[in-house]
């Protein structure tokens, strides 16, 4: 029985853990008996953030809804900050139990030796000695992998790549080989993804019991491309990135505008009473970002790219404001209830989407 282990920002950034993406991953792992292991730490880390993200939210909640008001006549809605964290906290126990999570406890090393380890400089920590949380969460879970309490094949999700991962000779990330090291038997060292979706589409969904279409009560080909234009309509406008492919301006690229969308493939997955649908295709979006003015030039006379329309040429001396048309790729993974026959929720990705160098 495999089992995977959760870091703190996989846990958050799934909405901490209640988007539809991480329920149809928990309900995935108990049909197909794969332990979820979630580290002390890494819980404490959650109830820790979710106040301050609560908090942060809520006053831009507050603030939007007091400018409104003054434009429209708009019922103004209150947010108990203290109950909705107590509920949550009573939640999320509740679901570790319901799901079998396992909580894996703190390891037991003392503060010197954790600032002793901090000043070898050597993975997960950073070279200037930061990164204590990161070493617990991977002590802990090194040593719930020695303990030998469950199977192997072992699965470590997380997306700070700078600290744990590394790069295979494919350009693949991995688990950075220092860490892996740590673990003698090679059999139960663990496999690195960096989102739950790619943990959900290579490890889960093999092993889940394919469907088609028409077995899916309410829903048609021409259902998804509504649902497909609808989602990447309501997701995309002003989703910021660090570039695109193709595209020659990168360094805080925004999606100005989103046109029409095709779908070219669709897979689904049975998990229990919900239907895991994975849409594949193509969308027409209009970019806004930044270009060198050389650079710009140098495009311009090699005819390379893109057309690029020029928003501001004196952005300030070196760069200029420009937008450009492209067509790119997109992923959208609905969520499908056929007990109420409607969806869910919904995840959005855009493969040819160029990240920060910086975990979320």
């Amino acid at each position: 029985m495999a089992t995977i282990y959760i870091d703190t920002n996989i846990f958050m950034n799934e909405s901490f853990f209640r988007s539809a993406q991480a329920q149809a991953f928990l309900k995935a792992c108990s049909i197909l008996q794969i332990s979820v292991a979630v580290p002390d730490i890494v819980i404490d880390e959650v109830l820790g953030n979710f106040p301050k993200k609560l908090k942060a939210k809520a006053k831009a909640f507050q603030s939007a809804q007091k400018e409104l008001g003054r434009l429209v006549d708009l019922e103004m809605k209150t947010i108990s900050v203290s109950q909705e964290i107590d509920d949550y906290k009573d939640w999320l126990y509740e679901i570790i139990e319901e799901k079998g999570v396992l909580i894996p406890p703190y390891p037991e090393i003392s503060l010197q030796d954790l600032v002793r380890k901090s000043y070898e400089s050597s993975k997960p920590f950073k070279e200037n000695g930061e990164g204590h949380k990161d070493f617990l969460v991977w002590e802990t879970t090194k040593k719930h992998i020695e303990s030998k309490e469950t199977a192997p094949p072992n699965y470590f999700l997380t997306n700070n790549i700078k600290d744990f991962g590394a790069k295979d000779g494919e350009d693949r990330d991995i688990l950075h080989p220092d860490l892996a090291k740590q673990i003698e038997e090679v059999v139960r060292q663990p496999k690195l993804y960096t989102s739950l979706k790619a943990a959900f589409d290579n490890i889960l969904a093999p092993n889940l019991q394919d469907i088609t279409l028409d077995e899916v009560p309410d829903l048609n080909a021409d259902d998804l491309q509504e649902l497909a234009d609808k989602y990447l309509l309501d997701d995309l406008p002003q989703r910021t990135a660090f570039g695109f492919e193709g595209v020659p301006f990168s360094n805080d690229v925004s999606i100005s505008s989103v046109g029409s969308s095709e779908v070219e493939d669709v897979q689904l997955k049975k998990v229990d009473d919900e239907v895991v649908i994975n849409v594949n295709g193509t969308v027409d979006i209009e970019v806004f970002g930044f270009i060198d003015k050389h650079a710009y030039y140098l495009d311009l006379e090699n005819d390379e790219g893109p057309d690029i329309s020029v928003e501001d040429a004196d952005w300030n001396d070196h760069v200029m404001a420009v937008s450009a048309y492209i067509e790119t790729a997109f992923e959208l993974s609905l969520f499908y209830s056929v007990e109420h026959k409607a969806v869910t929720g919904y995840e959005v990705n855009l493969p040819q989407e160029i990240e920060d160098d910086w975990y979320k």
